[in-house]
This record gives structure tokens, sequence and C-alpha cells, in this order.
């Protein structure tokens, strides 16, 4: 068996079946592994902690309605983040945190309309704050594949896009609680809104890297609609008491859905970019 397991965890929206997800998932990664990391033979073995389904009553019919995975044009190497990537991220971060709220939310931000914001443009998102025994199950889907992998003394990487890297965070900051002895050798995540005012209000509280992490690495694209407004969740989230920091990485998420439309904020486009095959490559063939 092997002893390195990646456990990812998707973002909002209803999805796919869990395996044909997963096997979306896997090819991104093969793909990007293969185009990034030339000569690397890494072995994936990849499982979703699946909650869209807590959400909806049936999962996304393929033909009709799911985006699935399409391989990236051209060959050799995806591009890495250059100057105009990270020009864009210097725009974003001088905007200043009240205006991003008013831009993400469209007038100045109280309780109540954030509820609504969250309610109308994240239904997922405001169940989880507001919809305790939603909130309970969403974790409990992370919590399962967590504790399988622990009992089995797998070396885990967890992967959480978007939403899924808010369930996260809150899975492992209760951890020393719920799950002794706990271990997460690499989270990674991805198009992550963890950095939004209304979202660390959300969250448990302090902010800051959960004990049992080992390393944490932030990827983000300035372009992504989610990510944009704060793409340095290393100045909100201080170290453990290991010394353990976000370590943020601007990259290019070039996927193009088969429409030929744009989505730089597709988990498709996070798992193949060079910095994300990097990342698993090492994770995957270290001792």
């Amino acid at each position: 068996m092997n002893t390195k397991l990646i456990i990812g965890i998707h973002g909002l929206k209803n999805k796919p079946e869990p395996d044909i997800l997963r096997g979306w998932w896997t090819a991104a990664i093969v793909e990007g592994i293969s185009r990034n990391c030339e000569g690397q033979n890494v072995d994936v073995d990849l499982v979703l902690a699946y909650w869209a389904d807590v959400m909806h009553s049936s999962p996304v019919v393929v033909a009709e309605e799911a985006e699935p995975y399409v391989a990236a044009g051209g060959s050799g190497p995806l591009p890495k983040a250059g100057i105009s990537i990270k020009r864009i991220a210097v725009a974003r971060i001088q905007e200043g945190a009240g205006k991003v709220l008013e831009l993400v939310f469209g007038t100045p931000v109280t309780e109540d309309l954030v509820r609504e914001a969250l309610k109308t443009e994240a239904p997922d998102l405001h169940r989880y704050k507001y919809d305790r025994a939603a909130r309970d199950a969403m974790q409990e889907r992370l919590r399962e594949q967590l504790r399988t992998a622990h009992a089995g003394g797998r070396k885990i990487m967890l992967i959480a896009h978007s939403m899924g890297s808010i369930i996260a965070y809150d899975v492992l900051a209760a951890a020393g609680r719920r799950m002794p002895g706990l271990r997460i050798a690499h989270l990674v995540t991805v198009g992550s809104p963890l950095g939004l005012a209304p979202v660390k209000e959300i969250v448990a509280a302090p902010l800051r890297v959960p004990e049992c992490v080992a390393r944490w690495s932030n990827l983000a694209d300035p372009r992504d609609h989610v990510a944009r407004w704060d793409t340095r969740l290393s100045s909100d989230y201080s170290k453990n008491s290991a010394g353990s920091a976000i370590s943020d990485h601007l990259v290019i998420n070039g996927y193009v859905s088969p429409s030929g439309k744009p989505n730089p904020h597709k988990i498709y486009g996070y798992l193949r970019t060079p910095e994300m095959s990097e990342l698993i490559a090492s994770f995957v063939t270290s001792r």
C-alpha cells in the first residue's frame, strides 16, 4: 500500500458523482505532473472528502450540466506566474480591505447585508455559517477521510479548493480536540476565500496555522474571482506553536472550459499548475 495519501475537498455548488469528480481531479494532477515534472514517476493516490450531497438532493448529471475535465492544449510545461500576474496581485492588494468588501457585496457591509449576500451569491456558504447541522455534516465528511488515513498510518497531503478550504481550516483547527495525534504533512489551499473579512468572521479563532499542520501552501491566481481579493493568507493567519507559517504562491490557472471560456478559479487548472505539480511530486517522493 502507498504510504502517501492525497485527500481533496471540493468547493461550492453541486458536483457530479464522487467517483467521476475524483477521476477528473486525478486526470488534472497526472497531466500536470507529466508536463511540468519531466522524468518524474509519481504514483498518485487520491480520495475526496465529498460534501455536495449534504446541500443537494442529487448529483449533477454529467451529460447535461457538469463541466468535465478538459486537458490543456499544446505540449511542454504549463506557464508559471510572471511579472504581469504579480502586477495584478499588487493592484488588488492596493485597493484596500474596505473597498474590497464594497466591491464584493455592493454596499457598506453590515451583518444583515452579509447574510443576504451569502444567501444570494453563495448559498452553500450561507448554510455553513447559519445551519449548524449542515456545517457539522460537511465537516464530518472530511473528518471521516482523515480518521481513516490516520488510522492506516498514511502520510497526508490535504488539497482544499475554494469553500473546501473553509471546511478544512475549521476541521484542522479543532483536530487537537476531536482527532488527537492527527498530522497533516502538507495543507494546500487553492482559490481560497480565507482572507476575506466575512469569511474570517466565520472560521474558528484565533486565526493561525492549525497545530496539526506541518506545512501550509496557498496557491492563488489574482484573476480568480474568489481568491483575488486577498492572495496572501500569510498576512491573516499567524504561525502555529511549531513555527509553521503559510507560504503564498501566485500561479497561472489557465483552465478553459469546454465552451472556450477561461475560468481561473477552476480546480482542474489549479491542480495542473507547475507549482502544484512540484508540491505533489515532492510530497509523493519524500521519505
